[in-house]
């Protein structure tokens, strides 16, 4: 078997070099989607998930949105959307705009009947036609396949846009038409799972013989509210006004079947087929690959862990302290020039890499950082634990209250209701602004069940803002999930070559080893595969090591691991009674992030105790409304928030399915989101 001798010199200069592009010359031939793909991903705008109104011009909106579909007798789309983008005032610099449009999704049950696959989804191929401005905003376009959907992220990152923009955007969406024995339809979402809230929507839908028959729904329930207006005819019209963030809008078009031709929704199950070259190459560059990948990846990231993936820590200063810091009476350092300081600022001490040193007791979380930073610096990731315990930091601080609500059962905790109030004086970060957005949208009160599936797009949207924090805090020189994901992507990538490699070629080489010469016993291409699969081990591994902190980054570190100390070892006698209700509701958040909350509400307990012999009974928080008992206690109510934590981590995380791609809008079926595609939108 022979193959283009300039794919196997490709192949001799990745393997001797042993780096990870190796990996993608192997899996070129690869179809770019080999799976069912899943649900569309939801995008929000910079502050946009959950946005309250469209009208509050501190939160991105779209004061209009006009989307006009052409549909062409192949059963494409020709779609031009013209989006008035006012970007909120509240929510930092903006480049631009995005839209994500719904491309792979999943078969109906006839599809993949028909198709022989479980796996076997729809495609929408999509095509960029242009993208213009009447604003004057920068039309910069950049098009991403996302595996579910097709992002256009529109703007320029050295161009900042403010107030109201135009966006035109025109795209080609193929194969979109539903073919059925007595007509044809256009059963579309246009918009699924968008956070940002839109004044107006005017749609028109024209194609071969006109629209004779329409539906259109707005909403996250089925069958959804009507809109406004939907009339047919060439073409057919459809309004709504106030679509609120998060709300869908489903239409359904019926045309006649003569307009079309030979109607065929693209079902594609996915695969993908290697070649091999000549023998003597292909041998001896597999076996050099097998052998040099990994060498490569071993000394490179034992490099790059030595000399950047160690934490930096200052030298000569207290674990916790700072350069111009001092400590304060009785708990942690506070920042030169604050008025608890006492002492000029200090010169900048030498900088090292090593191990941790010894950490000391602090009376105090570091002062101002939040349980979600906290959570974020100790383990280096922004998790759902970290936005729960944002959420009860937030309602310890006065911005909500939490209410367990009973069912069937007096002792058992099923749901919770949160409760907006008016927010206290203080400024919020941009991650908890976003949280307090997507928990309310468009209501001041929500239980924590109704927001599953919807959550999702703010949890992104927080996490990603928590991480942008911990690098303009200057803990982080650059996202620790960005410098992870770069090397384990990079490993993912190794490992996928490597299983590729052994399974198809694996049988292929066994022949052209035996041409060559070599009697290995085991075929090269397995050889080259266990090197790839080993590289991109050593990758993936060391990469979780790539995240390290600065200096500063590290003293918070340490302030904040002396603070769980303290959590673990403070003794109720320690605790004054006057004092005792605040510090428990203020530090119980941290205590969750830290996975102390049981001993931290049984030392408070004792407490309780202490100070109701003393005739002085404490009181009890009021930010989180205990029903679990007839007379609440401490234990109580961190029992129950550390059960609020664990469930809402689960329902912010929760992600609805896409649903299936060839019913008819006019069956009496499920109808709002029930169509094919879908979009959302944001600012970047």
């Amino acid at each position: 078997m022979r193959v283009r001798p300039l794919i196997a010199a490709s192949i001799l200069l990745l393997s001797l070099i042993g780096m990870p592009v190796l990996a993608l010359v192997l899996a070129a031939p690869a179809s770019a989607a080999s799976a069912a793909p899943a649900a569309p991903t939801m995008a929000v705008g910079s502050w946009g998930a959950g946005a309250p109104a469209a009208t509050n011009p501190a939160y991105d909106s779209m004061t209009a949105f006009t989307g006009q579909f052409i549909l062409d007798k192949d059963g494409g789309a020709t779609v031009t959307e013209t989006i008035d983008y006012r970007f909120g005032t509240s929510t930092g610099t903006h480049h631009g705009i995005f839209r994500n449009i719904v491309v792979r999704q999943d078969a109906s049950d006839a599809q993949k009947q028909a198709a022989g696959s479980d796996n076997a989804y729809r495609y929408y191929a999509f095509d960029l036609v242009s993208v213009e401005s009447p604003t004057g905003a920068s039309t910069k376009a950049q098009v991403t396949d996302d595996g579910a959907s097709t992002q256009v992220k529109i703007g320029d990152a050295k161009q900042t846009v403010d107030g109201t923009q135009t966006y035109v955007l025109t795209y080609h969406l193929a194969n979109v038409m539903n073919p059925f024995t007595d007509h044809a339809e256009f059963f579309y979402n246009v918009f699924k799972s968008d956070s940002i809230p839109k004044d107006t929507v005017t749609l028109t839908v024209n194609g071969p013989g006109g629209v004779t028959q329409v539906r259109c729904s707005k909403g996250n329930t089925d069958p959804g509210e009507p809109c406004d207006s939907a009339t047919p005819g060439s073409p057919a019209t459809f309004s709504v006004t106030n679509l609120l963030g998060n709300q869908d809008l489903t239409i359904a078009n019926e045309l006649p079947l003569a307009g079309f031709g030979d109607l065929q929704p693209d079902i594609r199950i996915g695969g993908s087929v290697l070649g091999a070259g000549q023998a003597k190459v292909v041998t001896s560059l597999a076996l050099a690959g097998g052998v040099v990948i990994p060498l490569a990846a071993a000394g490179l990231m034992a490099t790059l862990v030595a000399t950047r993936g160690r934490d930096e820590w200052y030298a000569g200063v207290t674990p916790g302290l700072t350069p111009g810091t001092v400590p304060s009476p009785g708990g942690p350092p506070s920042p030169a020039g604050s008025p608890d300081s006492a002492a000029a600022p200090v010169a900048q001490p030498p900088v090292v890499r090593g191990r941790r040193p010894e950490i000391a007791v602090q009376f105090n979380p570091p002062p101002g950082v939040q349980p979600g930073m906290v959570g974020t610096i100790i383990d280096e990731s922004a998790d759902t634990i970290d936005v729960s315990a944002t959420v009860m930091d937030l309602a310890v601080r006065g911005y909500l209250t939490i209410e367990e609500v009973q069912t069937d059962s007096a002792f058992s905790r099923t749901d919770w209701r949160l409760t907006a109030l008016q927010p206290p004086a203080g400024d919020l970060r941009p991650y908890e602004e976003t949280v307090l957005a997507g928990l309310f949208s468009g209501s001041g009160q929500v239980l924590l069940s109704e927001l599953k599936y919807k959550f999702a797009t703010t949890l992104r949207l927080a996490v990603s803002q928590m991480y942008t924090e911990v690098v303009q805090r200057g803990w982080f020189r650059k996202s620790p999930q960005r410098q992870r994901a770069v090397w384990q992507t990079l490993g993912s990538l190794l490992v996928g070559a490597g299983l590729i490699s052994v399974f198809a070629l694996g049988v292929l080489t066994f022949g052209i080893d035996r041409t060559a010469g070599f009697g290995l016993g085991v075929p090269s291409g397995v050889v080259l595969g266990a090197g790839l699969i080993v590289g991109g081990i050593i990758f993936f591994v060391f990469g979780r090591r790539m995240a390290s902190k600065t200096a500063a980054g590290s003293a918070v570190l340490a302030q904040s691991l002396g603070f769980r100390q303290y959590l673990v070892t403070a003794e109720a006698d320690q605790i004054k009674f006057e004092e005792a209700s605040a510090i428990f509701s203020r530090y119980l958040p941290y205590a969750i992030v830290f996975g102390v909350a049981d001993r931290w509400a049984g030392m408070f307990q004792k407490v309780a105790e202490a100070a109701a012999a003393a005739g002085q009974p404490l009181l009890m928080p009021t930010w989180y409304i205990y029903n679990g008992a007839m007379f609440p206690n401490f234990t109580g109510i961190a029992d129950g928030a550390g059960s609020f934590a664990t469930s809402a981590g689960g329902t912010f995380a929760a992600t609805a399915s896409s649903g299936s791609s060839g019913g008819s809008g006019f069956s009496g079926g499920g109808f709002s989101g029930g169509g094919i595609g879908g979009s959302s939108s944001g600012s970047w």
